[in-house]
């Protein structure tokens, strides 16, 4: 039996919501599912929130040099490199078989699926993934990527063509700035995407029901305010998206960074508070208001622009790490590690749940 969560989001504003953000969060009173699903994992049982996302983290290097890289960022706020964080399974029958093991275990949970990395889009196993998670059925597919390598040929076809016919819901684009030189300077980018390959792009992704959104990050040397904010959704228009998503720069756990790391650093230096934004959105005619959503460490805020749905989202990790001292027992996200571990962390040392053999390859 599949568990589909309860979309239960705040559709009425709340100002306090938006003021406590991720620490206003209750799973059992007002996260999207409101309840845990009890899983087995190869012999020990767990709670798992019940709108959990399974990320499928990419080993491929990213051809990006963002100053505000998310991916590094994450295991310098545990007080680790990114080196340590992305281990490769090199056999491709012993990577594939833990991810068959990994839905296997996950089908009563049913989550949604999320490809990720790194940069997937250059990897030479998203084809096979991609049709692993599509014959598990998963409920929702997206992937997150630069972009970079949709247009190259993988096993025959374009790495655009295997999106649209495993059928992925969202296609998620990171596109710093709408000028392509500033979105070169600000990604570290030889050469990202042109307007009009991008509209392209778009345009097959639709007529093959793949819905794309573009993704943000708000810095003081980029898009930092209203006006900014406004140019990029023309932009966004103009290339036929109607999904974009504004982040904060992530706050790293300050007792564990290492302030010596440069992403961790530039944060500091760059971070764009998001409040002041919200409060001119809340009294801008052009915008209109969806929903709040409070999550674990993150907090989202949903409004409505011309067309274009727009998100804003701020993420804590010193709270996400709050949240699992509270409730150590609960995992609320699961993330298959390249090194083919599935885990409750995005450090593969950390949360490790298995698989705790891989199935043996058939003899002779």
């Amino acid at each position: 039996m599949s568990v589909q969560p309860l979309e239960t989001a705040a559709t009425e504003f709340c100002l306090d919501r938006r003021r406590r953000k991720s620490r206003a969060f209750d799973l059992a009173v007002n996260s999207t599912a409101r309840r845990t699903v009890a899983l087995n994992f190869w012999g020990r049982e767990r709670p798992v929130y019940a709108n959990a996302n399974l990320s499928i983290y990419s080993g491929q290097t990213c051809n990006a040099r963002c100053a505000f890289c998310v991916e590094e960022l994450r295991p310098a706020s545990r007080g680790g490199a990114l080196a340590q964080q992305r281990t490769v399974e090199p056999d491709d029958e012993t990577y594939f078989s833990s991810l068959e093991e990994s839905l296997r275990v996950l089908r009563h949970l049913n989550p949604s699926v999320s490809v990720t990395g790194g940069e997937p889009s250059l990897d030479p196993r998203l084809p096979r993934i991609l049709r692993t998670i599509a014959a598990a059925g998963a409920r929702k597919r997206t992937i997150t990527t630069n972009g970079s390598g949709l247009l190259d040929i993988r096993e025959g076809k374009t790495v655009l063509d295997w999106i649209s016919e495993c059928g992925l819901a969202h296609l998620n684009l990171s596109r710093a700035h709408p000028d392509e030189e500033r979105n070169n300077q600000q990604m570290g980018f030889r050469r990202s995407l042109p307007r009009e390959e991008l509209g392209g792009i778009v345009q097959r992704a639709r007529r093959a029901g793949v819905r794309v959104r573009l993704s943000c990050i708000l810095v003081k040397e980029g898009v930092s305010d209203l006006e900014g904010i406004e140019r990029y959704l023309e932009f966004a228009r103009s290339v036929g998206v109607d999904n974009v998503i504004f982040r904060g720069l992530m706050q790293p756990d300050a007792r564990t960074a290492d302030l010596q790391n440069s992403v961790v650093r530039y944060s500091a230096a760059h971070r764009v508070a998001l409040d002041p934004i919200l409060t001119e959105i809340s009294r801008h005619s052009g915008f209109g208001f969806r929903k709040q959503i409070t999550g674990y460490y993150y907090y989202v805020e949903v409004w409505r622009h011309r067309g274009v749905d727009v998100v804003f989202e701020e993420a804590d990790l010193a709270q996400l790490e709050a949240e699992k001292r509270a409730h150590p027992e609960v995992i609320h996200e699961l993330i298959f590690h390249p090194n083919a571990k599935l885990a409750s962390t995005w450090q593969p040392w950390d949360g490790v749940l298995g698989p705790s053999v891989p199935k043996s390859a058939p003899t002779a």
